[in-house]
């Protein structure tokens, strides 16, 4: 069996979840760059010979077939179609692309991989998390590379991921992770933009540090649909769930392995002391990013004594969310729970404020007199 010896903040590490973004395994061309998709395969190979567990979040589906469509199809031709129709349509052609050179490397190294694609709804239905999550643990138990992606080529706004940093962080909850790993264009995170002279690479993150005084520079490839902030996000998605991270380059000598047996990139340390099992770990990885229902701190009490959110403890909603999508409960600003909207968020707007008898009025059909029931809001205890 290979050995490899994990730096000395990784030594109770045994599941690892690596994402790769587009700008790591795709070139300017639009095509695969074979020499770092070999080196991540063979650091994953020889990762998985020391006897660690590795699922591969891989973007670059969607670059591959604009590439292709580019290249085969005229003008004309590629104008049809609104942009996502395009997009999607890229991705149904570079899917298939993207994983026949991941699974020829693999076989090179004597490894079998597999394809998983997956959209918002696989993790926010509990029946598909759950069977998705078998299927991955199905998979590592007999020693097969999982490599998941978002579905782009059915997703759409209701059910997108967002990207794969946070197809990653659900992923990492999903399979009780002990690490993920985010491999980017950037050395990792740092103190500002790292495009000014006396910007310093921050080596450690702890749990309780904050964060949003940095300039995540938010620049990102033209391949990439994600930046720093992203990653940063998806990072604080899985932290609180007792799961270490890094941010690392996708220059290493060895892309996948140098961060784990290095002390190169960002280290971001995990809460302690929690269940990845327990439900509320599945809502704060699934919980749409930028989205939250504002409230007032009489609504912040009746949620302390275990009662639904109702239209009129609503002050004000963020983003756009959908029915089943775990959203942030904010007083003040801050979040103080996470719950699973029984609505989208144009109609919380229409019947915000309103009593729940005039709820069927407003929108014409009445689902529930609750914006959120009790058993599926999550209480932030700090």
């Amino acid at each position: 069996m290979t050995k490899i010896k994990l730096r000395k903040d990784l030594q109770d590490v045994k599941r690892i979840v690596v994402k790769v973004g587009s700008n790591v395994i795709i070139n300017s061309k639009g095509k695969c760059d074979l020499r770092r998709m070999r080196i991540i395969v063979e650091d994953i190979c020889d990762l998985q010979e020391a006897g660690y567990e590795v699922v591969l979040v891989s973007s670059g589906a969607v670059s591959v077939g604009k590439a292709f469509i580019k290249k085969y199809l005229g003008e004309q031709e590629k104008k049809e179609g609104t942009q996502n129709d395009l997009q999607q349509s890229a991705s149904s052609i570079g899917q298939p692309k993207l994983i026949n050179r991941y699974s020829s490397l693999f076989e090179e190294n004597d490894k079998i991989c597999s394809q998983i694609l997956l959209t918002h709804d696989d993790f926010r239905n509990r029946d598909r998390f759950l069977n998705a999550k078998k299927t991955v643990k199905t998979l590592l138990k007999n020693h097969v590379i999982p490599i998941l992606n978002e579905n782009d080529t059915v997703s759409f706004s209701e059910i997108t991921v967002g990207d794969n940093d946070h197809l990653a962080a659900a992923a990492a909850q999903m399979i009780n992770a002990d690490l993920m790993v985010l491999v980017t264009g950037a050395k990792g995170l740092y103190d500002r933009n790292p495009e000014d002279k006396e910007a310093q690479l921050l080596k450690y993150v702890d749990f309780d540090d904050e964060l949003d005084h940095i300039d995540m520079h938010t620049s990102k490839s033209s391949s990439g649909r994600g930046g720093m902030r992203s990653k940063v996000d998806a990072v604080r998605k899985v932290t609180p769930l007792g799961i270490k991270a890094i941010i690392s380059s996708q220059e290493n000598e060895r892309i996948v392995l140098d961060p784990l047996v290095k002390e190169v990139g960002t280290f971001f340390g995990p809460k302690k002391h929690y269940d990845p099992e327990k439900r509320n770990a599945w809502m704060f990885s699934t919980k749409k990013t930028n989205c939250a229902i504002d409230i007032c701190e009489k609504t912040m009490n009746e949620l302390l004594d275990n009662k639904s959110l109702s239209p009129n403890g609503i002050v004000n909603i963020r983003g756009e969310f959908f029915k089943g999508d775990s959203v942030e409960i904010c007083l003040n600003g801050i979040c103080v729970a996470l719950g699973i909207s029984e609505y989208n968020h144009d109609e919380i707007e229409n019947i915000r404020n309103i009593k729940t008898e005039e709820l069927e009025k407003v929108l014409g059909l009445k689902v529930t007199n609750e914006i959120i029931k009790p058993q599926n809001i999550v209480i932030n205890k700090g």
